[in-house]
Order: structure tokens, then C-alpha cells, then sequence
């Protein structure tokens, strides 16, 4: 098996201004991310197989401090997904995703501060399947949706400059979604269509839900 990695780039940056244990309105929050991967996988012979994969990921989120501890702002992000192997179909995926939040600090002590950030977002993403079996028949899934969902975390300051979160992704969310299937057969070429409605609620609240936390970052110029 040969694996190539041809790019792995992950960039975490933000921009926050804090004034000791307090957070003054009037102040800007704002945050986002960036990541890239691409990984190609085959190995020759009378049975050659191949595996190619590729991601792209952005967020930014933009707030203003309207009171003390209390930010409120607009959230976008955007994921490309695409991954192609011999015993599953080629897929593409398109996500984007817009909305508000509302975050709320609370000083534990020295450099240490709880949060808590409620998004409501709007989601639209497509899918794209295309099977080689027989012939290129294509499967198009388009969703469109919203999201309630709640993030609680822990910020530290380790320099002036520099503050770490422990953040809970998972925790808690709900979610309405219409979704519509489009299949497209070209041997005989016909097509056929069905929509369907999805709502979801997520507590993630079990024995490993620890394994669940994630690191962010805030810098501070």
C-alpha cells in the first residue's frame, strides 16, 4: 500500500480582546479556522486498487461585546468533502452553513473563564453519489436546514496574547431538515425523485462523551 499525503494545513486563528476578569461591551470577538488534507492511496498489481480522499474545512465567527461577559455575533463556514475508492461509490460533498450566537463568559479566577454559546444556524448541503457498476448512474441528496445547538467551554489565558479553549462541540442540539433524493440512471436514461423531512435531537451525554472535547485558540494583539 502507497499513501501519499500531498497536503496537510490546519490554521487556527482568532482575535478577542479581554480586560482582566471582566470583558468590556464594546469589544470585538472574532474567531475562525482553516484546514485542508488531501490523501491518495493505491497499490499496483493484477488487482490495482486505489483510494483518493480530499477535505476542506473554514469557519469565521464575527461578535461585539454588548455587555460585560457577553458577546453576540454571525457565524459562516464552509466544507468541501470528496473521496473516490474502488468498492464505493465517488462522492462529493458541499456544506455551508450561516447564522447567529450568543456567548457568555464567567470569571472562575485568574485567567480562567466558563462559557457558554448558543448558535442558531441555517445549513445547506448536496451531495453527489455516481456509481460505475453498470453505468454513471448519479444520486444528487440536497438538504436544507436549521440548528439550535448549545457549546459550553473553558478559556485560559496562558499568555497575554494567547488563550486556549476546551470546548464541548456535541453537547446539546436540535435540528429540522428537508431533504430531496434526485436519481439519475443513463442505461435507460430516466430519473426519479422523492423529498422527506428530518428532524433530529442530539444530548450527547454518555459514558464517552469526554472523548468528545475539542482545542481551539484565541490570540490577542
Amino acid at each position: 500500500m502507497k499513501s501519499n499525503i500531498l497536503l496537510s494545513l490546519v490554521i487556527l486563528c482568532g482575535v478577542t480582546f479581554v480586560s482582566n476578569a471582566q470583558i468590556n461591551p464594546g469589544k470585538i470577538l472574532l474567531g475562525g479556522s482553516i484546514g485542508y488534507s488531501s490523501n491518495k492511496n493505491s497499490q499496483p498489481g493484477q488487482q490495482a486498487t486505489y483510494a483518493e480522499y480530499e477535505n476542506l474545512y473554514s469557519n469565521i465567527q464575527i461578535g461585539k461585546f454588548i455587555r460585560e461577559n457577553t458577546a453576540v455575533g454571525v457565524i459562516f463556514s464552509y466544507g468541501y468533502n470528496k473521496s473516490s475508492t474502488q468498492s464505493n461509490p465517488d462522492n462529493k460533498t458541499t456544506k455551508f452553513n450561516t447564522g447567529v450566537f450568543y456567548r457568555k463568559y464567567k470569571a472562575l479566577g485568574r485567567n480562567f473563564y466558563f462559557f457558554g454559546e448558543a448558535d442558531a444556524s441555517y445549513t445547506y448541503s448536496k451531495n453527489k453519489f455516481v456509481y460505475y457498476q453498470n453505468s454513471a448512474n448519479t444520486t444528487n441528496v440536497v438538504s436544507n436546514g436549521a440548528t439550535l445547538s448549545f457549546v459550553p467551554g473553558i478559556s485560559y489565558n496562558v499568555w497575554k496574547k494567547i488563550q486556549v479553549e476546551l470546548l464541548m462541540p456535541n453537547i446539546l442540539s436540535i435540528g429540522y431538515s428537508h431533504v430531496k433524493t434526485e436519481n439519475v440512471y443513463t442505461n435507460p436514461s430516466s430519473s426519479s425523485s422523492n423529498d422527506g423531512h428530518l428532524f433530529s435531537a442530539n444530548a450527547n451525554l454518555n459514558s464517552n462523551f469526554l472523548s468528545n472535547f475539542g482545542i481551539g485558540f484565541k490570540f490577542f494583539p
